[in-house]
C-alpha cells in the first residue's frame, strides 16, 4: 500500500508554464517509477537509448536507474511511485514497456480522467485515511488499465496491426530471453536483417529488442530473488547473463539497487 510519507506524488506538468524559458531538460537519473500520459503532440521524450516523439495518448513508464530528458514543450499528467513502496506494484511497473502509443481516444480520455481523479485525492490526502484508501484504489485501477492497454497494443489486429516482424520477435524473446538473444539471433529467427528488425521493433514497442530482452531478464531475476532459493550467481546464469558482474551492473541500472541490496530490502519489508 502506498503511503504519503514514501515520496508518492502526482499532478500535471506543463513545460510552457513551469519551464517556459527552456527548450529542453537536463539529463537525469530516474529515482522513482515515473508514469506519464501526454496531452499534446509537441515535444520529444528520451529514455535510455529510446527517442519518443510525443503524441497525445503517449504513455511513458520510466524505471529507476534509467537516464532521461525531454525536448519541450510537453504537457502530461504524471504519477511518481517511489521504489520499494509495494512489491506487487513494482513488479507491474517493471514489466511495462518504456513507451506505448495509445490510439483509441476513449482509452486516452479514460486514462487522463483517472489520473485527474487521483490528483484530486492526492491534494486532499491530508483529510485522513479515507483519502489514502481512495488513492491506493485508484492507483490499482490505473495500473490495471495501463497493463490492459499495453497488452492490447501488442495483441491488436485488423486495420492497424502490430507488424509480423515485431510480433514474431516479441514471441521469440518471450521464449528465449534467458538464452542467446542477440539482435542477430532474433533477426535470423524472424528472417529479417538486424537493422530492419531494430527499427521496426522500436517503432512498435517503444524500445529496442535488446532493451526488451533485458527487461524480461530483470523481471524474472526479481522473482527468483524473491524466492530466496538461488545464489546470485545462479540467478545471473539462469536469466541469461554471461557473468554475475554483468548481472549486477544491469540490475542496478534498471532498479537502482544491486541484487543483494534488492534481496535485503525484501527481507526488511517482510
Amino acid at each position: 500500500m502506498i503511503s504519503m510519507t514514501e515520496g508518492f506524488y502526482c499532478g500535471v506538468f506543463d513545460s510552457s508554464i513551469l519551464r517556459k524559458s527552456q527548450v529542453k531538460s537536463q539529463d537525469r537519473t530516474v529515482r522513482s517509477y515515473e508514469l506519464e500520459v501526454f496531452h499534446t503532440d509537441t515535444g520529444v521524450s528520451y529514455v535510455q537509448q529510446g527517442r519518443y516523439p510525443t503524441r497525445r495518448g503517449m504513455l511513458l513508464c520510466a524505471k529507476p536507474g534509467q537516464i532521461r530528458h525531454s525536448d519541450f514543450p510537453v504537457r502530461c499528467s504524471y504519477i511518481r511511485i517511489p521504489q520499494g513502496s509495494d512489491r506487487e506494484i513494482e513488479g507491474i511497473l517493471q514489466a511495462l514497456p518504456d513507451c506505448t502509443y495509445l490510439e483509441n481516444e476513449s482509452d486516452i480520455d479514460e486514462l487522463l480522467s483517472l489520473f485527474s481523479r487521483l490528483g484530486v485525492y492526492f491534494v486532499s490526502a491530508a483529510a485522513g485515511e479515507t483519502a489514502l484508501l481512495r488513492i491506493n484504489a485508484l492507483l490499482l485501477e490505473i495500473l490495471y488499465h495501463i497493463s490492459r492497454l499495453c497488452r492490447g497494443q501488442m495483441e491488436k489486429s485488423g486495420d492497424a496491426p502490430v507488424s509480423r516482424i515485431t510480433r514474431e520477435a516479441y514471441e521469440y524473446i518471450g521464449e528465449h530471453y534467458c538464452e542467446d538473444c542477440s539482435l542477430q539471433t532474433i533477426a535470423d529467427a524472424v528472417q529479417i536483417s538486424p537493422n530492419h528488425l531494430h527499427a521496426v521493433f522500436q517503432r512498435d514497442m517503444g524500445m529496442t529488442p535488446y532493451a526488451y530482452t533485458l527487461q524480461k531478464r530483470i523481471v524474472r531475476a526479481q522473482r527468483l530473488i524473491m524466492t530466496g532459493e538461488m545464489s546470485m550467481m545462479e540467478i545471473a546464469l539462469e536469466t541469461g547473463f554471461c557473468s554475475q558482474s554483468h548481472f549486477n551492473k544491469v540490475f542496478r541500472q534498471k532498479t537502482g539497487l544491486t541484487p543483494v541490496q534488492y534481496r535485503k530490502k525484501l527481507l526488511e519489508q517482510y
